[in-house]
């Protein structure tokens, strides 16, 4: 039986999560490289996450993936979401489960509204926001990456 526990990840945890992000094929995470994922850098934004939150989901002690709030630690008011799922983990629900975490801590923390940005062929990552009840706001003009907004109104 292999458990599932949902953890903010830590300084302990930069080697395991640049490990897990740099082991995906290149096809498969064409499309999240909010950041470098060698060691150093994963450990620097561990470190100076104070208000940001990055979550890993550990499988059996493995790091399936993460989720992240950020943009609090910069002072927006609007927290940008991010996650991946290492593909042996794809389709088991685990970036559904970070999009209701997700939410979970925005209406905790009292925000308004939350963003993602989605490369524009990225139609599984699309699906999954509209079905979660995001939508579409504008387009990011550096990349042309679409942006998405979810409303706690």
């Amino acid at each position: 039986m292999k458990n599932l526990v949902l953890r903010p990840l830590t300084v302990a945890d930069a080697s395991a999560f640049s490990a897990m992000l740099s082991a995906q094929p290149s096809g498969y995470i064409q499309y999240f490289r909010p950041f470098d994922f060698d060691v150093a850098t994963v450990t620097k934004l561990l470190e100076g996450a104070r208000d940001d939150i990055y979550m890993g989901f550990f499988v059996s002690d493995t790091l399936a993936g993460f989720f992240m709030l950020r943009g609090w630690d910069s002072g927006y008011a609007i927290p940008a979401y991010g996650v991946t799922v290492a593909q042996d983990f794809a389709g088991m629900g685990l970036a559904t489960l970070s999009l209701d975490a997700s939410k979970s801590i925005c209406r905790l923390r009292g925000v308004e509204r939350l963003m993602l940005k989605v490369h524009p062929d990225n139609a599984t990552a699309k699906r999954l926001y509209e079905k979660a009840g995001f939508v579409q706001t504008g387009v990011d003009t550096r990349n042309d990456n679409l942006i998405y907004h979810y409303d706690f109104k």
